[in-house]
């Protein structure tokens, strides 16, 4: 059964958490910046910011203004973007959660209220957290936005194409068939799966360019036997195919891996342009 910590001051944030367990000090800091997002405590969140602090929604892209031309750098300009939502009300139904090394995810429901509205709009939502030295320095959004802000006749054909797209290059990812990752990438595509950062130097950097992430793959593909995604829950919006779930790996010695994981593939002109993996690689081995 999952638990809950439910917040009930103006919002809710539903959050699932292990009886008897005690949080990371990166989760336990996500978490307080949650609560304060939620609740529009700016000034408290300015404190929460690093100095330098970077926001990014690349799904944002389908609105206008400052969140959509993105990222946001600085601390003092990223709370007066939230301040400019104008938002009265906020819940986040958090249906999973982990956090590995410096980055805490969050995956689940996002339910906002205007100022001028008096209705409620949720959409499915993914924000993954940097913390470094008790602070936020990056947070990066993922929105469904397209049909709950009733944008279908604007990008519902580019929501379909991203939809066909990104299944079947998906399908190639998981099923190491190198010959249709190459097709389906863009000469330019960028791969990241930052949550890798927590093997030390030299894993999770950002691979540019389609060459430079097939030569990665074909090495990692050697010592993998079998790949794949258990998806529990998924949304196209736009350019953006996110999939939630648990991903299970065997290595060609026999050790064997299941843990949760989000993958986020953009799309654009027919071909993937970037690929986001983010894993809780502090999940032990099945059987350890």
């Amino acid at each position: 059964m999952r638990a809950h910590l439910v917040l009930t001051v103006g919002f809710s944030l539903s959050l699932p958490l292990l009886a008897g367990a005690q949080q990371q000090p990166t989760r336990a800091v996500a978490d307080r910046y949650l609560t304060l997002t939620m609740n529009q405590e700016y000034d408290a969140l300015l404190d929460a910011y690093r100095d330098d602090a970077r926001f990014f929604d690349p799904t944002a892209e389908v609105f206008e203004g400052p969140i959509a031309e993105g990222p946001i750098e600085g601390a003092r300009k990223i709370v007066e973007l939230q301040q400019s939502w104008g938002l009265a009300a906020s819940e986040f139904d958090v249906a999973a959660a982990f956090s590995v090394g410096r980055y805490a995810l969050y995956s689940g429901t996002l339910r906002v209220r205007h100022d001028v509205a008096d209705a409620w709009i949720a959409m499915p939502f993914v924000t993954v957290l940097r913390i470094d030295a008790g602070q936020v320095a990056e947070r990066t959004d993922f929105g469904g936005y397209v049909e709950p802000f009733g944008m279908e006749d604007r990008f519902g054909s580019v929501t379909e194409e991203t939809r066909r797209i990104s299944a079947e290059y998906l399908k190639a990812y998981l099923g190491a068939d190198l010959e249709a990752q190459r097709r389906l990438l863009a000469p330019d595509a960028v791969f990241q799966d930052p949550t890798a950062q927590v093997y030390g130097p030299g894993s999770g950097q950002r691979l540019v360019g389609a060459g430079d992430i097939m030569e990665r793959r074909t090495q990692t593909f050697q010592n993998v036997a079998a790949f794949d995604l258990a998806v529990s829950d998924s949304f196209v919006s736009g350019h953006h195919a996110v999939y939630m779930g648990r991903t299970t790996y065997t290595l060609r010695n026999g050790t064997r891996f299941d843990q949760p994981a989000v993958m986020v593939i953009e799309v654009r002109g027919g071909q993937v342009t970037r690929h986001w993996d983010f894993v809780d690689y502090s999940v032990a081995p099945v059987g350890a």
